[in-house]
């Protein structure tokens, strides 16, 4: 499985929050300082198809499509793109459940945790942020972060709130519903297109 982490691309330029040309984002971003929607969506794709999204492409991709226009990624402008690209379906959602069905189906998602707020530390971040959901198995999601660190978790507020086995990072939904509580959507949902035939064929033969 590939894991991308953002901070080894400290010098690949990534510009965002293009509706302000003069911005610090705009002139001097790069993949580590904004790039985690980038990684993302190419961690995903290598897990959902045989084909590769580099950094570059992605890149090239969120720009064409306006996804930098605000600091960071908008990814309801780089998802669909990504997804028409690899012949993959999508779907927005901020119901767990949904996601968990997703990932027990074959699929992947990019998650869109909020950060800190007013009585909450962030855990996966303090700011807006993405990642890839690879699995869930065992009450627990298995959690590619391109922000990953070895020292990351373990500060006095995010000590104990997840699993770690190296760069793969494990959560509880409880954990996860709470961290992202305040975005929506909380979860972009990809699947393969034989995937969702091959479930509803499955339900069929058992209904």
């Amino acid at each position: 499985m590939l894991f991308i982490n953002q901070n080894d691309y400290e010098n690949m330029p990534y510009p965002t929050d293009a509706k302000n040309p003069d911005s610090e984002n705009m002139l001097k971003g790069t993949i580590a300082s904004s790039g985690c929607g980038l990684c993302s969506c190419c961690m995903m794709v290598d897990r959902l198809t045989l084909q590769t999204l580099t950094l570059e492409e992605c890149r090239q991709m969120a720009i064409d499509c306006g996804a930098n226009m605000d600091p960071g990624t908008d990814m309801e402008f780089l998802a669909p793109v990504v997804a028409e690209k690899f012949d993959l379906d999508l779907k927005t959602s901020s119901n767990t459940g949904e996601l968990i069905e997703c990932l027990q189906n074959g699929g992947c998602a990019v998650l869109n945790p909020g950060g800190s707020r007013e009585g909450y530390h962030g855990l996966f971040t303090t700011g807006g942020h993405y990642m890839t959901a690879i699995s869930y198995c065992n009450g627990e999601f298995l959690i590619f972060d391109p922000s990953w660190s070895e020292t990351k978790f373990h500060t006095p507020e995010r000590e104990g709130r997840v699993r770690e086995s190296g760069c793969f990072v494990y959560v509880t939904p409880e954990v996860l519903i709470e961290d992202t509580e305040n975005r929506r959507p909380r979860y972009f949902l990809f699947s393969r297109k034989s995937d969702r035939r091959s479930f509803h064929q499955q339900k069929t033969l058992t209904e």
